[in-house]
């Protein structure tokens, strides 16, 4: 992460986590207040849809999830 004159760290992208069209799952459990395990046992189980894009060394990178596929996600869960 790049520094500020005053030594304060600015994260790379700038763009804010709720207005982004995909997020890594960490990203999405804390911005849909979901439980982290919870998403990755989903995505295990192929209840939810994640694809994982390259890394700069053309590697599968971190796994993420679409916007429209949270929505969907949360709406299929079962309610109490």
């Amino acid at each position: 992460m790049p520094l500020t004159a005053e030594g304060v760290r600015i994260p790379a992208n700038q763009v804010p986590l709720w207005e982004r069209k995909t997020l890594t799952l960490v990203e999405a459990a804390k911005v849909w207040n979901v439980d982290y395990d919870g998403l990755c046992l989903a995505a295990r189980r192929h209840d939810l849809v994640t694809f994982r894009p390259p890394n700069r060394d053309g590697n599968p990178g971190w796994r993420h999830v679409t916007q429209e596929e949270m929505r969907r996600w949360i709406r299929s869960l079962p309610s109490d």
